[in-house]
């Protein structure tokens, strides 16, 4: 991982904290609590994770281009794809299906990052080193992964702006 990409999940981090989204997911665990568990986790979840969860994935960043600010210092334009998996089951006394429960848990996560039909994102993204430059939602989409288990899929685009080389 290099640093713009480490940079780029410290920020996606601290936005989704900043829209309360560890809340709304954490709303439905049966002990909400508990500070055991995080809600968002990097590739695979804590054993005994209560449900629901975000499970994120960051794919191989792609140089958009490269340029220099003059003599030893270099900046590329990244474009991330970053892949949130939102895992729901069913819920005591929710009438909802884990399906309803994933969608609706998905439109939150829309409504702060973008994708959402009728909410602009609230998301603001600060990197350390570089800048980020927008966020566009690409794809969404459900799986069913159990009789009482929902799994929903979204994809976003992070293009940012960093530097690769100072002398």
């Amino acid at each position: 991982m290099s640093t713009a990409t480490a940079d780029l999940m410290k920020a996606f981090a601290a936005a989704w904290a900043a829209g309360s989204l560890n809340a709304t997911f954490k709303a439905l665990w049966s002990n909400p609590a508990s500070t055991q568990y995080p809600v968002l986790h990097d590739q695979e979840a804590t054993p005994g994770q209560p449900w629901p969860y975000v499970v994120m994935d960051q794919l191989t960043p792609r140089t958009v281009e490269r340029m220099s600010g003059g003599a030893g210092f270099k900046r590329e334009t990244r474009d991330v794809t970053m892949r949130l998996n939102v895992h729901a089951a069913t819920v005591s006394g929710d009438d909802r299906s884990a399906k309803e429960i994933a969608a609706d848990l998905i439109a939150e996560v829309m409504s702060v990052f973008g994708g959402h039909p009728t909410t602009a994102p609230t998301a603001t993204l600060t990197l350390d080193n570089g800048n980020h430059l927008i966020t566009q939602y690409q794809n969404d989409y459900g799986v069913r992964t159990g009789d009482d288990e929902y799994q929903w899929i979204i994809d976003y685009l992070f293009r940012l702006d960093v530097p690769v080389a100072i002398a």
